[in-house]
Formats: C-alpha cells, sequence, structure tokens
C-alpha cells in the first residue's frame, strides 16, 4: 500500500507528483477491495440503490453509490417512467470538471468528479464507460461468495461389506468459508439390503469419515429419498421406505438409517443434496 510519512522534519517538498502518489494510494485500494467482491469492471451496487419496479415502464431508484469501470460513482436518487417497449431504463453517468487558477495564470480543468442517474434510453444502446442498462448491476458481494468457496467438489467413495448392506456409490463434499457450511450430495446403492437390521429397530451405518475441517460443530441430522417412483415397504410389510435418516457427527462420520425391506426386494437406493452448518 503506498503511503508517505509526514512528520519527517525539515520542509516537506509537497508537489503535484507527491499528491498524484497519494491519489492513486487510494484509488489502488478502491479497486482492490471491488475485486473482492466483484468484477473490477462492474456495474455493482455498493450501497443504497433500492430498485423498485411498481408498474410496466416505471422504474425508481433511491440514493446510493456504484462502482462501475473502476471507479465509485454516487448515484442520485431518480423515478423515470415510459422505459417499457422500445426504451430500457440506463444508468447514465455524468462527469463533471472544476478549474482551479494556477500561478502561470492559467486555469485547467483539474477537479473531476461524477454522479449517476437512470434515464430512458432505446433498447440495444451499447453500453460504454458513461452509461449501461440499470437491469446489469448486481449487489457488491458476489465475489465474495466465489472466492470463498470451494470450486470443486471432492469425493468419498463408500464401498461396505455384505454384512453391512454391501452399500457403493460415492458422497461428494465442499466447504463454504463465508457462511460456513458443508455442501454434501450423493447417490448410494444397497446390493444386501436384507442383511441392515430389522424393523422397527434399523440402525445407522456408516458410510465413510470427512476430512479434518469438514465436520459440524455437533451432530447434524438430514433426509436421504429413495429415488424410485414409488416406494417399497419395509420388512414388517406396514411402511413404506421413501426417505432414511442421515447424520454427521463432529468426527466427520456420515451415517445412514438404512431400512431393511420387504423381503423380495434385495437391494434399493437413496440420493441426497444437503446443506450442514460447521458451527
Amino acid at each position: 500500500m503506498k503511503k508517505i510519512d509526514f512528520s519527517q522534519p525539515g520542509g516537506f517538498p509537497l508537489t503535484q507528483d507527491q499528491l498524484n502518489y497519494l491519489q492513486q494510494s487510494y484509488t489502488e485500494c478502491a479497486h482492490a477491495l471491488a475485486r473482492m467482491g466483484g468484477d473490477i469492471s462492474g456495474p455493482f451496487i455498493i450501497s443504497g440503490m433500492s430498485i423498485s419496479n411498481p408498474s410496466l415502464g416505471e422504474y425508481t431508484v433511491t440514493d446510493g453509490w456504484l462502482y462501475y469501470n473502476g471507479e465509485i460513482v454516487h448515484f442520485l436518487a431518480n423515478t423515470i417512467t415510459g422505459a417499457a417497449g422500445s426504451l430500457a431504463p440506463f444508468v447514465v453517468i455524468s462527469p463533471v470538471a472544476s478549474s482551479l487558477l494556477f500561478n502561470d495564470g492559467s486555469t485547467p480543468p483539474v477537479i473531476g468528479d461524477s454522479t449517476a442517474t437512470i434515464v430512458a434510453m432505446p433498447v440495444g444502446t451499447s453500453t460504454d464507460a458513461t452509461h449501461f442498462p440499470l437491469l446489469q448491476l448486481q449487489r457488491f458481494g458476489v465475489g465474495f461468495g466465489l472466492a470463498n468457496r470451494e470450486a470443486s467438489w471432492q469425493s468419498l467413495p463408500v464401498s461396505t461389506i455384505a454384512a453391512d448392506g454391501g452399500v457403493t456409490g460415492t458422497i461428494y463434499y465442499k466447504k463454504n468459508y463465508l457462511s460456513n457450511t458443508l455442501h454434501l450430495r450423493g447417490t448410494l446403492t444397497s446390493s444386501n439390503a436384507q442383511n441392515f437390521a430389522a424393523s422397527p429397530g434399523s440402525a445407522f451405518y456408516i458410510m465413510g469419515t470427512l476430512p479434518a475441517g469438514y465436520a459440524p460443530s455437533n451432530t447434524v441430522y438430514f433426509m436421504a429419498q429413495y429415488f424410485l417412483a414409488a416406494g417399497i415397504k419395509d420388512d414388517l410389510g406396514v411402511a413404506w421406505i421413501r426417505t432414511i435418516n442421515c447424520a454427521v457427527n463432529f468426527a466427520g462420520q456420515i451415517f445412514l438409517g438404512w431400512v431393511r425391506p420387504e423381503l423380495s426386494i434385495s437391494g434399493y437406493g437413496v440420493n441426497f443434496n444437503t446443506v450442514i452448518p460447521l458451527d
């Protein structure tokens, strides 16, 4: 991060170069922070700018701030009508320059500012540095979600012995660090379902163990669904198997409460897709 030490004695040599250096220090920081929450080019909403569309062609946007094309711009609240059919709402950025009197008598336009508002423009108007469609705006923070979750699924192969149902399949998992949650999904099939504990004393069977860092602080329960069109009866013939209980404990062990089906069924499968809080 750029900075200047103004505490040194001797008469600091303040020049345009040093002032430009200071300006670069905060613009670079703004760009770096913008990359955390979204694409550097934007456009996205930093704060405010609540958008409402109460009727066809009418848009109201409250006061706020947006980031676009490398700049943070103050948006001035506005309401427009008639933005329908061949017209659409656009955000228009208006740069303003003010002049200063220099020692040589010149008055160059050196003070710049920009504000934005919405106007109705023809549909298909090309986007440039001064305007873009209102509906392209997204809330700042999209990049946080992308940057703070694992992009790829990790896999946990499942293979239990015949005495424990002969279950095969794969459990997939990945973590979202921003929300501190675990996304867990999988499809598992039992080939020896008659070996599961008889009803009503069905038991939990361990399917595998997640690596360190993926276990919840407390045991979390979820459901797995029998994935064919119709349910199958349990071994007592009095209930239909459509879902089974599942759990992940604080040691990262994944358990499924498999149910023994009726005698004519040798095997069946279930699937699940759930998000588990880790704290």
